[in-house]
């Protein structure tokens, strides 16, 4: 039986990107597939599996609790998932990364099923892949080499749970794992999707424009700057869980700036493109507010006005004081 893998390529933690894939996945869920492939570990996409046919959300809760202050733990991704749950309830999910939260989610899993089951051993190589995983960063700052393996053992992971299903399948992951030419890609040689390729051919189609490229912006708006008000394009908050001073950035573009902010100084800080949930463009302004406790607490100016090989477009903050 011929099946197809449709991959798309996101960042993590993103308002419009969590909407935007649950857009994605109720279309495809409406044409008749099941199965939705996402970067979690095996057993966490078993806890899912439980969780969509019970009658409460404490399943998901316990997983929150596990997951708290990683990328994919924001309210907007438990909303994915509850809005599946409530319009998708068929779906299969396939945990296809290496075992996070191996202490916690992993342990509890195996104590939830029978010792020697299909179930359980898997749950045991995944859990031990994560384990060899944190211990490597404990003992390197050999980048490539602990992603490179990372990146062949969600490869491995894939090619199992894809050979076990009928019928074609959707796949979320981080731009990375995905895009070969992908900024944020580590450097290595190949990445999970390039191995997948490889191993199934044509079967694996990615979707040539990442997510990002697909979003719309949430809402309309207007910014005040330097006395000048701007019409400007909201695209929603996105998680910041490594970042002790604010837990949420909410990110505006704005509208036919001009070269209104040409002349200004430019501060020793910039955002990659991998970083945005938007696409970017040269010459765009981007307005980022920082938010702690739901409070403003720094307002950036950033503009886009140079590529790298090794971070592709780069937007750089702008000092609003100096010209």
């Amino acid at each position: 039986m011929t099946k197809t893998a449709y991959l798309f390529g996101e960042i993590h933690g993103s308002e419009a990107v969590c909407l935007k894939e649950f857009e994605i996945w109720k279309e495809f869920y409406d044409g008749g597939l099941r199965h939705l492939f996402l970067e979690i570990p095996y057993y966490e996409a078993q806890f899912l599996n439980l969780w969509i046919k019970s009658e409460d959300d404490s399943i998901l809760d316990e997983l929150w609790i596990d997951n708290e202050g990683t990328a994919g733990n924001s309210v907007f991704d438990r909303e994915f998932f509850i809005k599946i749950k409530l319009s998708c309830p068929k779906t299969v999910f396939h945990g296809t990364d290496i075992g996070h939260a191996y202490n916690t989610t992993g342990k509890r899993y195996l104590e939830s099923i029978l010792p020697n089951s299909e179930e359980y051993h898997l749950a045991l190589e995944n859990i031990e892949q994560g384990r060899k995983y944190y211990e490597a960063w404990k003992k390197t700052a050999d980048e490539d080499y602990i992603e490179g393996n990372r990146e062949k053992e969600m490869a491995e992971n894939f090619i199992r749970e894809f050979d076990s299903v009928n019928g074609d399948i959707v796949g979320f992951y981080g731009e990375a794992h995905v895009f070969s030419e992908c900024v944020g890609n580590f450097g290595i040689s190949k990445n999970m999707c390039s191995m997948i390729k490889n191993h199934f051919g044509s079967k694996i189609q990615v979707v040539p424009k990442l997510i990002k490229d697909l979003i719309e912006p949430l809402s309309a708006t207007e910014i005040e700057l330097c006395g000048k008000k701007y019409p400007a394009e909201y695209f929603g908050k996105v998680y910041t869980p490594f970042d002790e001073t604010c837990d949420y950035i909410e990110i505006f573009r704005l509208n036919n700036p001009g070269n209104d902010f040409g002349g200004f100084a430019k501060k020793d800080n910039f955002i990659p493109e991998m970083l945005y949930p938007c696409g970017i463009s040269d010459g765009e302004v981007f307005v980022i507010d920082s938010l702690k406790d739901e409070k403003s607490v720094l307002v950036q100016i950033f503009i886009c006005d140079r590529f790298s090989d090794e971070y592709g477009q780069i937007t750089t903050e702008i000092d609003m004081e100096k010209k």
